[in-house]
């Protein structure tokens, strides 16, 4: 016979803030009621979500989407990023039935936080292998795709594309005020406000290199997309493993000389993205939920056992 917590899914939004979350933990024991076990995410929803777990004797698994550390001192300032951050490691460090982080490199960080190594696991995201495909015909493109912000590098970007006239620069994203970005940009830097539509997935499709040079990420599935779109890569994240270059955070100087070595070298660019191509069949959604289900089983397994 099939357990109840099989039997139907139901989808309930709460029409509050995301911050507002943290305060229900009551109304989230009664969603759960009569499930096996609450899945939940940082930040927001983990806190709350444990204490329903509590409150009804079922275990909790807690996925960290964003695991900053230091880097909250520079979104946030000295004195609020401080706090953010010590409450990062707060909600980090709860006692989860499994806390899921999504590379390897976040696991680290978030064992070095308070999580317990024992019950910590990696499950990245998984990707829609069907709508990122490279292109026939790739364009002499170096592409930068995500928040137009300083965490995320764009200033960097800037940098490069000022550095390196010759080539064609491209930012595909959101933020604030893109028509100033847009005015202080150089002349060989296009900046095209957008938020996932499918000029997004065209624009991976056909770009030769992609440009990621980010301060801090748990993942960052851009670059992931990028490889399924077949793209060399030239990134500062240590999260997935890609061809192309991989930098430390913040070396300007040594992401203006990545891209000048790929861009006069079209054939090890082309090498980088179909290895790249290849490497990112691993982030297919099958898999990845395959893994998600079978954690679920293993947590509820041992949460019955006698």
């Amino acid at each position: 016979e099939a357990p109840p917590w099989s039997s139907s899914a139901l989808n309930t939004r709460l029409p509050i803030s995301r911050y507002a979350m943290n305060l229900q933990a009551r109304r989230i024991a009664q969603e759960a009621r009569g499930a096996a076990l609450i899945h939940a995410f940082n930040y927001h929803a983990a806190l709350p979500a444990l204490a329903a777990g509590r409150r009804l004797g079922i275990p909790v698994v807690c996925t960290i989407l964003g695991l900053f550390g230091p880097t909250w001192r520079e979104m946030r300032g000295p004195v609020a990023g401080r706090g953010f951050q010590a409450l990062e490691r707060h909600i980090v460090s709860r006692p989860y039935a499994r806390t899921v982080f999504l590379s390897d490199s976040s696991r680290r960080a978030g064992i070095a936080m308070g999580a317990r190594a024992e019950t910590s696991t990696v499950i990245t995201p998984s990707i829609d292998l069907d709508r990122f495909r490279p292109a026939a015909e790739r364009d002499d493109v170096i592409l930068f795709a995500g928040q137009l912000d300083r965490r995320k590098g764009f200033h960097h970007v800037i940098a490069a594309a000022r550095a390196l006239p010759q080539l064609r620069f491209q930012a595909i994203g959101w933020g604030h005020d893109v028509a100033a970005m847009r005015a202080g940009a150089p002349a060989n830097l296009d900046i095209i406000e957008d938020r996932g539509s499918p000029a997004y997935a065209r624009a991976l499709a056909r770009a030769r290199v992609f440009l990621f040079p980010s301060h801090a990420e748990t993942f960052g599935i851009v670059v992931a997309e990028a490889m399924a779109a077949g793209c060399a890569v030239v990134s500062t994240i240590d999260t997935i493993d890609h061809a192309g270059a991989r930098l430390a955070p913040g070396d300007e100087a040594g992401i203006i000389a990545a891209l000048s070595r790929l861009a006069a070298d079209p054939a090890a660019a082309a090498a980088a993205g179909a290895e790249n191509h290849r490497r990112a069949a691993a982030f297919g959604r099958e898999a990845i939920v395959t893994r998600i289900m079978q954690t679920h089983a293993d947590v509820i397994a041992a949460a019955v056992r006698p």
